[in-house]
């Protein structure tokens, strides 16, 4: 192995659980707000206009049917 790659996967990997670690903090900001928002509502229901819906379906298909 070159004495040049070991520092250089050790920089990549840092980097990436700094990416990592930082779409963590905007995951659990964005899913606290939307608690804060539905709290707001009181209890009653969403309701989306179709386009809502549409934005959210294409949104939808890009994440793995478990989430």
């Amino acid at each position: 192995m070159s004495p040049l790659l070991l520092p250089l996967q050790i920089l990549l990997i840092v980097l990436a659980g700094w990416v990592n670690r930082r779409q963590l903090d905007v995951i659990a900001y964005l899913q606290e707000e939307n608690c804060v928002l539905k709290e707001r509502l009181g209890g009653r229901r969403l309701r989306f206009t179709d386009a809502e819906r549409r934005r959210l379906a294409r949104k939808a298909q890009a994440l793995d049917a478990r989430v």
